[in-house]
């Protein structure tokens, strides 16, 4: 791990740097629970939590719990976090155990999601919640800034639903296939539309395979149909 590698991108200097070190630390490099990020992911989630519902409540003060409530949920989830953490290109710093990094497990989004919030609670827990509301803040910027746009808060699967129920076809979700390790597995799904696949994703969780599934079949239903030759 290389600390000044890492303070440099993620824009914040460690007075402990034993704390960025357990911060990078997976399970699998150390099993204690106060060696490794799993503890500081709780603390993380919460500060995270906090900071997004602020912002979101400052920059959208007539939106109602519900929308706010969703506007958060776009910004504090797997894929959002991890794309932060590709953005700092921080991931391969994590220290794991020789077989899970040969496996690369750095390169599950849900790791990287996890990663995100243990940063976030050690730049809480050295600089404190000011120093931390920053970090996430410009990691998150982008996503804060689009949290309002009316599609990104509905999810593909219930868009697609819409879709579906409008044309009266049936949409189904198919496990095609789970690679990687127990701990940390792959799914891959397709969604059948009227019996035909209409598109495939992959994910960490079934959950999330489905969606990007369904955000594959969307993006085949937006584009224009040729028209058949008579």
């Amino acid at each position: 791990m290389d600390r000044r590698k890492i303070e440099e991108k993620i824009g914040y200097t460690f007075r402990d740097s034993a704390l960025l070190e357990r911060a990078f630390t997976h399970s699998s490099a150390c099993p204690k629970p106060s060696g490794n990020y799993q503890n500081l992911e709780f603390l993380g989630d919460s500060v995270l939590e906090y900071v997004v519902s602020a912002r979101l409540y400052a920059l959208y003060p007539s939106a109602d719990e519900g929308r706010l409530t969703k506007m958060r949920a776009a910004v504090v989830s797997e894929r959002p976090l991890a794309a932060a953490v590709d953005r700092l290109g921080i991931a391969d710093e994590l220290i794991t155990g020789e077989n899970e990094r040969m496996s690369g497990l750095t390169s599950h989004s849900s790791v990287k999601c996890d990663l995100f919030e243990s940063l976030t609670a050690a730049v809480c827990l050295d600089g404190g919640l000011g120093e931390a509301e920053k970090f996430v803040l410009r990691c998150l910027a982008d996503e804060l800034a689009s949290a309002g746009d009316d599609e990104k808060l509905t999810d593909a699967k219930s868009r697609l639903n819409e879709y579906a129920m409008k044309k009266g076809v049936s949409v189904r979700y198919c496990e095609e296939g789970r690679s990687g390790a127990p701990h940390e597995p792959e799914f891959v799904f397709s969604v059948y539309i009227a019996g035909e696949c209409a598109g495939t994703g992959r994910g960490s969780s079934k959950r999330e395979a489905q969606q990007h599934a369904a955000q594959q079949a969307l993006r085949s239903l937006s584009k224009p149909q040729r028209k058949k030759k008579s």
